[in-house]
């Protein structure tokens, strides 16, 4: 299959190579081209996402072996934050390996395997690690994770276990995202990092879900924004979506960064085309903390042109807004999750309609967990536990 890629920023397009998509003028990520002979449809016969939204995808067939039951995630009405909006939560964080990456992930080593590649890689110390050596393993493939050097063992644990090599990286990890593409091309490694073409067209199937499980598409849909490939992922499939025939409209994309490290939203209050870099990362929410997105300045025109908008939330309102999902909704996320209601909370006068806030990562792959109230941690002896239980119940 002969895929086209395009930037949208210039409008230059070229056939798609692995390890080579970045427009070489305006140096964003190019994205793939819908083939204008498909007339794509979905498989209502599969309940496997990959299967149902399969004529959507540039896979020249789908392998059901590959994948580990990614997609077809909750989509859970919220109606214990006092919103008086159709409110919902899309729970990517139900992914087999607990985050949305699995969705792109899938697609990668379709692709990977398509083309004879016989080693993957990424580089990444959190979800994005642990979701490619999941699937690399699955199918068959050695994979290797770049990272950097101070990283916390414990958020490379999830990917350690499923034998990946890893190499700890000392120097600009910035720097390292680009030079993994040249390792790649040098050692015939497909280095599936968070822009890449086929990962976001992965992404396009969270878009479909929700139309689907909702019935129509939704007024705004509210998402974490890093690197930017998740962002467009969605954008792409709600267009793609729309231009099928299956949506009456797109969505208003809002994306949701830290106050800590804001790059794009920062560039978009100020009305700039171009991002700058963060000077200095503060944040708890160390998935979204990208001080220079690889796609920020893509994502910036791609929101202009259709009526998006870019929020930042501080670490305090993140943190409140987790506890508020799993106190009254019972769900658990990572601050960056969460950080979706905390924007939906200061935007909700602003915008009316039906929003749904996607849940990109389960709370325990958080690097940074909330303390347990000691208001509400007890200690007891068996025979003191009647008197502890009239305390709590107050009986």
């Amino acid at each position: 299959m002969n895929i086209k890629i395009r930037c949208f920023i210039c409008q230059r397009e070229k056939n798609f190579r692995i390890n080579d998509f970045f427009c070489p003028d305006c140096e964003q990520p190019m994205l793939i081209v819908p083939q204008e002979s498909r007339n794509p449809a979905i498989n209502k016969k599969s309940s496997l996402s990959l299967e149902r939204f399969g004529d959507f995808l540039p896979l020249t067939t789908i392998r059901s072996d590959l994948s580990l039951g990614e997609g077809h995630t909750p989509l859970l009405q919220l109606r214990k934050l006092k919103s008086e909006q159709n409110l919902w939560a899309k729970m990517e964080s139900s992914n087999p390996t607990l985050s949305f990456k699995d969705r792109g992930t899938v697609v990668v080593v379709h692709k990977a395997l398509e083309l004879g590649f016989s080693t993957i890689g990424t580089v990444s110390t959190g979800n994005m690690a642990s979701s490619t050596a999941a699937y690399g393993a699955r199918a068959g493939l050695k994979t290797l994770l770049l990272v950097k050097k101070g990283s916390s063992p414990g958020a490379l644990l999830s990917a350690a276990i499923f034998g990946p090599e890893i190499i700890v990286v000392d120097g600009d990890y910035g720097q390292l995202f680009y030079q993994s593409f040249e390792l790649g091309r040098e050692f015939g490694i497909y280095f599936a990092n968070s822009v890449d073409p086929l990962r976001i067209e992965g992404y396009k199937l969270t878009a479909f879900e929700i139309c689907e499980q909702l019935g129509q598409t939704p007024d705004f849909v509210y998402v974490p924004l890093s690197s930017g490939g998740h962002l467009l992922g969605l954008y792409k499939g709600f267009k793609e979506f729309w231009q099928a025939g299956l949506s009456d409209k797109i969505p208003v994309i809002i994306g949701v960064q830290a106050a800590g490290c804001a790059p794009v939203s920062l560039a978009f209050q100020e009305n700039r085309i171009q991002i700058d870099s963060w000077p200095e990362v503060r944040t708890i929410a160390h998935s979204i903390s990208n001080p220079k997105p690889p796609a920020g300045n893509l994502v910036l025109k791609l929101l202009r042109e259709n009526n998006g908008f870019l929020a930042m939330v501080r670490d305090e309102e993140m943190i409140q807004a987790q506890k508020l999902l799993a106190e009254l909704e019972g769900i658990f996320v990572q601050p960056e999750s969460a950080a979706t209601l905390a924007a939906y909370f200061q935007l909700k006068d602003k915008f009316h309609g039906t929003s749904v806030l996607v849940m990109t990562g389960y709370g325990l792959k958080a690097a940074e967990l909330p303390s347990l109230e000691p208001g509400r941690y007890h200690h007891s002896t068996l025979e003191e536990l009647p008197a502890v239980f009239k305390n709590i119940i107050g009986n």
